[in-house]
């Protein structure tokens, strides 16, 4: 995979440790090239050049990823160029950059840490087949089989981290965060590849450049897989956003509440170390948090004067409702649950059902806080928005009986790292 994202724009802090990051990453893998001429001298020129034509044609077809760069299907020609001549297929990794870089007229930054990084990553995966028993140049199975299993180890362990630590520099977001955002996607791609490329690194002795270039039906195959994955997730994303558009629409006060409560949901989840996956089911619940309020009169929602018990009960109903309308929509039923379950509180005290304290979902429990502060720090028709201190106070005051404590705690803490509120001490 590779670095994809805009060049950082952040701040000159983030765009100096962008710089010196790239710079060592640079200068590492100028080093391995040049202690790797003298075994250029027992390797076939033709062979590597055809192996770095094969690399360059399958970047052509990059997938990006949700979070930052992209994954194309060049691992497994990669991949089967290591078994083929060992650590000196970083020299195939050089190629495969250079033409990558100019294919896409990157920027200096770019193209220095991709092609560093790729040199670095084939190198040390090569290294790890030869230093665990690989047979380079004719391997096999089952002969080969944990050599080739370390080598591709390797290869991830080496590839992802270096492009999602200069993702995280050039996005100030948490290494952690970066990480698990795009982890399960990039292993579908290494896991669905190795395989195709230790064929291709296999047959090549036997079946020769012509024979090799077949290979490529696969690997188009394969990225057309991996592309539709992307699409999905995509797809579900935009379906989320266009219920949330449909609400605001109809009420002028959610118009950026959901999305802020959204954020502030993810940030809860990040700071209690949940798993990306579970992160995005919360930042879901967050943009439809208040979806049932389509079924609620607008002179209703309108209102700025104190509600009559009628009309109180009325707009209660919204989470159930909101439930209803995501129950219906296979890939939100998870989401459904806690939308429902959003108003109600530790002490039974609640609403739709007055739930208390474990029988209320967790992810509902999250939602709970990050509504009730935007809701205490908005303006509304009949007062202003607190300030984050005094909105944090009362978040305090009701922690344990209303609110669940380890959520609020977790929230400060998310308040206090992005200075909003003052960290005491």
């Amino acid at each position: 995979m590779t670095y994809g994202v805009s060049e950082p724009e952040k701040d000159h802090n983030a765009r100096r440790a962008v710089n010196l990051y790239v710079s060592a990453v640079a200068c590492a893998a100028v080093v391995v090239l040049l202690s790797l001429i003298p075994s250029l001298a027992y390797v076939p020129w033709a062979s590597l050049v055809f192996f770095g034509a094969l690399s360059v044609f399958a970047e052509l077809f990059p997938v990006p990823l949700p979070r930052g760069g992209a994954v194309s299907v060049s691992f497994a020609t990669n991949f089967a160029a290591i078994l083929v001549f060992g650590p000196v297929s970083a020299w195939v990794a050089l190629l495969d950059g250079i033409a990558n870089s100019i294919r896409r007229r990157s920027g200096l930054v770019k193209s220095a840490f991709n092609i560093g990084q790729m040199v670095l990553t084939v190198w040390l995966s090569g290294l790890a087949y030869r230093v665990s028993g690989g047979h380079i140049g004719v391997p096999s199975l089952p002969r080969d089989t944990i050599p080739v299993l370390v080598s591709a180890a390797a290869y991830f362990l080496t590839n992802f981290p270096l492009v999602m630590g200069v993702i995280a520099l050039s996005e100030a977001l948490p290494f952690r965060v970066i990480w698990s955002g795009n982890t399960s996607g990039v292993l579908r791609n290494y896991l669905a590849l190795a395989p195709l490329g230790f064929l291709i690194g296999a047959a090549y002795p036997s079946i020769g450049m012509l024979g090799t270039t077949l290979f490529f039906i696969p690997l188009l195959l394969a990225r057309y897989s991996f592309q539709e994955y992307i699409k999905m997730k995509e797809l579900y994303a935009g379906t989320v956003r266009g219920l949330a558009a449909a609400l605001e629409a109809k009420d002028k006060y959610t118009r950026g509440h959901s999305d802020r409560v959204a954020v502030y949901s993810a940030a809860i989840a990040r700071q209690l170390r949940m798993s990306e996956s579970e992160v995005e089911k919360v930042e879901y619940t967050g943009l439809l948090h208040d979806i049932g309020k389509i079924g609620v009169p607008d002179d209703l929602l309108a209102k700025s004067g104190q509600l009559r018990t009628d009309e109180f009960q009325r707009i209660q109903q919204h989470p159930v409702t909101g439930a209803k309308i995501l129950s219906e929509i296979s890939f939100l039923r998870d989401v459904a649950a806690t939308i429902r379950c959003h108003h109600e509180r530790l002490d039974g005290h609640g609403y739709p059902n007055g739930l208390t304290e474990q029988n209320i979902p967790f992810h509902a429990r999250i939602l709970a806080v990050a509504d009730a502060y935007d809701a205490m720090t908005s303006d509304r028709p009949y007062r202003r928005g607190y300030l984050p201190d005094e909105a944090v106070r009362r978040l305090l005051a009701g922690s344990g009986k209303q609110f669940d404590a380890e959520v609020v705690r977790s929230f400060i803490e998310h308040l206090k790292r992005q200075k909003v509120i003052e960290d005491a001490g």
